[in-house]
């Protein structure tokens, strides 16, 4: 790194460019001061930056691991965002079924120039002005009736031409009126019987928002569900790759003692060098599977950290010490309990479930636009009309001038064939959603049925690599002590131990196989969430959250 830093700071080219300037440019190295002690300053901070000890590693149990991905993991706080999205969805669809309210208040003036008469006299222009209050209050009922509750009343006053009664010859002067109306509609009512009857689009649209409310709840126990079962793989990942680090230092070890001994007895006379030369090989791959081994847990730790953080980049996350071994005892496996709870409790399969229950419900709409259009219409109110706006608002107020009306409308399509195909294709439809649920539901058993077949040979080979391990380690030690007394070669104990690095390794490998087996299944039967009692909460707003034990 210092040399690094000292050719950059003394900018000598890889090309030697330099040498080939021409003298006139030589002046230009005045700068080099500057140059130096910016390189100067990146050595002491790069020195400073060496010298901050890593963070302390944090233990962590898969429990714990669990709890952070819930709260912080972004898959999941992303998806729960969909439910309050869905409910905000439903919640603006009632907004159908709202009613309007609305005021008019209104002033007009109008005049007129004048004229002759049909006698040729002339006569003045008239002038009026109207004050209009209204107001109306309509909506729409969930049965799909129509009503509107209307009021209005107008103040008509000015002059017109009339007769003078002053004058015996006759004449039209400027004479004063004045007219009041006022109307109450109690009901206008259209209530569909036929077509918009028993569903329409308000309804439809009601219950799939209801439906989808419900479906973006699934999404978010299923990305819990794979979630969970993602920090379960990586953390016995983890465990495994910090196991095979200890597995590896231990193979070290083993091929330095047999270097030391090794070579102790070529220098006295007692083996060959050739002897010393292959444990010596064997300690430089032993060292070199060891940075792999500690590759590997690098690579680990930052698969769980992803999975559990949602501030990688701007903190610095220590690393993960996992506090749960692997397990290694027996499972309790039942094909049939598994198929049934897979079949029950999937969320992804209760999702396709509402998926056809929508379809349903939009065929029934689309069934039922089928249907000719027949509403039923009537309305109910008073009337008054008088000189000024008391006299008129007190015809209306006793209900002395009232007014009635009922009727029918039918309209009828002459082809209706838009609505036809639109159902046809919704039944279509509908037939291929329940064909993807009989297939899913199929995968679901194929799936739970190969997870549980792979648990189980997965424990098998954990007993089978621990007596496999029991043995090498038996071998080798039979054979360091044939080497002590000469009856051995150290070739034969290099090999030995090459075995028993490997049996290692294999038993770590099964053990966090098995357990990652017994994860799938888990995943494949939807009881993920179960096994480690989490709860997701009905409110959409909240996020899911471990139970509490």
């Amino acid at each position: 790194m210092t040399s690094l830093f000292r050719h950059r700071a003394f900018g000598a080219p890889a090309d030697n460019r330099e040498s080939h300037t021409p003298m006139l440019i030589q002046p230009r190295r005045r700068h080099r001061p500057v140059t130096l002690g910016f390189a100067a300053a990146i050595v002491l901070v790069s020195v400073g930056i060496s010298t901050v000890e890593a963070a302390e590693p944090r233990s962590m149990s898969l429990k714990d691991c669990v709890d952070e991905a819930l709260s912080r993991n972004f898959d999941l706080q992303i998806d729960r965002i969909n439910p309050r999205i869905a409910a905000y969805a439903l919640s603006s669809t009632y907004a159908d079924w709202d009613p309007s309210l609305s005021f008019n208040v209104q002033h007009s003036f109008a005049t007129d120039s004048g004229g002759l008469d049909s006698q040729n006299r002339p006569y003045n222009g008239s002038e009026s002005e109207t004050d209009t209050l209204s107001g109306s209050l309509g909506g729409v009922l969930p049965t799909g009736m129509t009503y509107s509750l209307s009021a209005n009343a107008s103040d008509t006053y000015g002059t017109k031409p009339g007769l003078d009664p002053t004058n015996p010859l006759g004449g039209l002067i400027p004479v004063p009126f004045g007219n009041s109306r006022a109307q109450w509609t109690v009901a206008n009512l259209r209530q569909p019987l036929l077509k918009n009857f028993w569903i329409d689009s308000t309804r439809l649209n009601l219950r799939t928002r209801r439906n989808d409310l419900a479906s973006s709840r699934y999404a978010v126990a299923l990305t819990a569900l794979n979630t969970v079962s993602q920090v379960e793989q990586a953390y016995f990942d983890l465990v495994a790759t910090l196991e095979n680090v200890r597995n590896q230092q231990k193979a070290l070890e083993l091929a330095q003692r047999l270097y030391s001994d090794n070579r102790r007895k070529v220098e006295i006379g007692a083996l060959a060098q050739l002897d010393e030369k292959e444990a010596q090989s064997q300690v430089a791959s032993s060292r070199a599977s060891l940075i792999a081994a500690q590759a590997a847990v690098d690579l680990a730790q930052n698969a769980l950290k992803r999975l559990i953080t949602d501030r990688f980049e701007l903190e610095e996350i220590p690393d993960i010490r996992p506090s749960d071994p692997l397990n290694v005892a027996p499972a309790p496996l039942d094909i049939q309990t598994s198929r049934d709870r897979g079949l029950r409790t999937r969320p992804d399969l209760q999702q396709l479930s509402l998926t056809l229950e929508n379809r349903k419900m939009a065929s029934r709409f689309q069934r039922n636009q089928l249907y000719p259009q027949l509403d039923v219409v009537g309305g109910m109110g008073y009337t008054g009309n008088g000189g000024e706006f008391s006299d008129s608002l007190g015809q209306v107020g006793d209900g002395s001038v009232p007014f009635h009306s009922i009727g029918a409308v039918l309209t009828v399509p002459l082809s209706n064939r838009r609505a036809r195909e639109n159902y046809r294709t919704g039944e279509a439809q509908r037939e291929q959603i329940e064909l993807q649920i009989r297939r899913l539901r199929q995968e679901i058993v194929v799936q739970v049925a190969d997870a549980m077949n792979n648990a189980k040979s997965s424990f098998e080979r954990v007993g089978a690599t621990l007596e496999a391990r029991q043995y090498a380690e038996a071998a080798l030690s039979a054979e360091e002590k044939k080497l002590a007394s000469g009856k051995s070669t150290s070739f034969i104990v290099l090999q030995l131990q090459q075995r028993l690095t490997i049996a290692r390794f294999d038993e770590l490998r099964t053990q966090a196989d098995y357990n990652k087996s017994l994860s799938t299944l888990r995943l494949r039967e939807g009881s993920t969430l179960d096994y480690h009692h989490i709860q997701l909460p009905e409110s959409p707003a909240e996020s899911p959250k471990p139970a509490t034990h």
